[in-house]
């Protein structure tokens, strides 16, 4: 299988061994990365100028770092489901997709302080789904041979709070009660994020595309709303490359623990903060010698040289030089591809989630919404009437459709509240219904 993003360099087919066939030997020993020695080293590319042009000689680009983390990391566990399990999730799973909201409550699994729900679908690969604000477990039946038993995603937010070695120490012995695991083999890569956050007085959208010098084939410029939002080089293949406006990116996702982070970096809360982000995907980290996690920490620096001198390149435009790679590198891009990565773990959060609550917007602004409009369609000002007419209604409302199932309003909320908590991973379930129902589903 060759590297699919460069044009280049070809690996050879027997060097390169993927999840789906673990069991083929390499024919050819993966190199490593080293943290010390350029990656280009491991796959060759033309080396970075460092002579910039006159005009950023007097003014150089300010760009202050903010902080840099492993992102994302995806691993796989092999070994087999226990029997026993398989039947637990079995009926767990069947228990999600109950209309009966105290049976789909006791879709759940507490595991080590943490209440993983159990997702009334798999997906591919994968029979069952566990998952909560830290971990994402795909797991296959006990039948499924030629996969890992398991696929992990770690969570971003977790990431930013503990080490990686310190989250692949929390997950081993979960993983190891739910089947047969080698207890000395470390879990294979599949995937893994890195960024670095910083701010700039560069627009990113100031150069053109003939500035990118890439193995890769696509780059493409990105806005949101009209606004210009990034770049991204070469999506889909086995390493890609982001550059974007992150802060423009949490308007979306609501990943305001950030904001702490930056602070503590540096940021004045105004500036917009940008993100260059690489991905490596499992070919590649086999090619250059990662192909397992307790591989990662160690070649971090690596694998950052490789993507940001060997694999991709900002450059500054010289219009009398048609050679592209003799182009000098862009100050701003010579300031991040020096980040050292001898202390990714520097900044972190002091608490994190294990649970997947909504945010406080949605809650408190939106939730507020029905009340309002019920108060204005009313005519109602005062809040403690407004509250009363409105819980009156409702339950008159419910008996009318029959929708609380001949229950008080407190039992019907009770058991919606019940249902969220076991998707938000906050409250373990004991209602006799869900206990019954437990006891069954475990062959009680």
């Amino acid at each position: 299988m060759s590297l699919e993003t460069t044009r280049e360099y070809t690996a050879p087919e027997s060097s390169v061994q993927t999840e789906d066939d673990p069991g083929r030997p390499p024919q050819a020993e993966p190199r490593s990365v080293s943290p010390t020695a350029p990656a280009a080293a491991a796959l060759p590319g033309a080396p970075p100028s460092n002579t910039a042009p006159a005009k950023y000689e007097d003014q150089p680009p300010t760009c202050h770092v903010l902080r840099y983390q492993v992102d994302s990391l995806y691993m796989s566990y092999p070994g087999t489901l226990f029997p026993e399990w398989e039947t637990r999730l079995e009926g767990l799973k069947e228990a999600a997709r109950s209309e009966n909201d105290s049976v789909r409550a006791t879709a759940q699994v507490p595991m080590e302080q943490h209440l993983f729900e159990v997702s009334p679908k798999g997906r591919k690969r994968c029979r069952f789904v566990l998952a909560d604000n830290c971990f994402d477990i795909g797991v296959a039946g006990v039948s499924a041979r030629s996969v890992p038993m398991a696929y992990v995603q770690i969570g971003s937010e977790y990431l930013t709070a503990v080490s990686v070695d310190l989250a692949v120490a929390q997950l081993t012995p979960m993983i190891q009660r739910l089947g047969a695991v080698p207890r000395y083999r470390p879990p294979n890569v599949s995937r893994v994020d890195l960024c670095v956050d910083f701010t700039t007085d560069i627009d990113p959208e100031s150069w053109s595309r003939d500035c990118w010098i890439t193995r890769a084939d696509d780059i493409d410029q990105k806005a949101r709303r009209g606004r210009f939002s990034g770049w991204i080089i070469g999506e889909g293949g086995v390493v890609m490359a982001r550059l974007y406006d992150k802060t423009l990116e949490l308007l979306k996702s609501k990943k305001d623990y950030l904001k702490a982070l930056w602070a503590a970096g540096g940021w004045d809360r105004e500036a917009s903060v940008w993100r260059l982000e690489f991905q490596f995907r499992r070919e590649a980290l086999v090619e250059l010698g990662v192909p397992t996690v307790d591989r990662l920490n160690t070649n971090l620096a690596g694998l950052w040289r490789y993507a940001t001198e060997s694999w991709l390149r900002l450059a500054v435009d010289v219009p009398w030089e048609s050679n592209r790679s003799r182009w000098p590198t862009h100050p701003l891009w010579a300031r991040l591809a020096a980040v050292d990565w001898g202390n990714p773990t520097a900044s972190l959060l002091t608490r994190y989630r294990k649970s997947r609550v909504p945010s406080d917007d949605r809650l408190f602004v939106n939730g507020l919404g029905g009340l309002t409009s019920f108060m204005a369609r009313e005519g109602i000002t005062d809040l403690a009437e407004g509250i009363g007419e409105f819980l009156a209604q409702v339950e008159a409302y419910l008996d009318a459709r029959g929708a609380n199932g001949g229950r008080d309003l407190r039992s019907y909320v009770a058991q919606k509240v019940a249902v969220k908590a076991t998707k938000y991973n906050t409250l373990r379930n004991e209602s006799p219904e869900a206990a019954g129902y437990r006891k069954a589903s475990d062959g009680e």
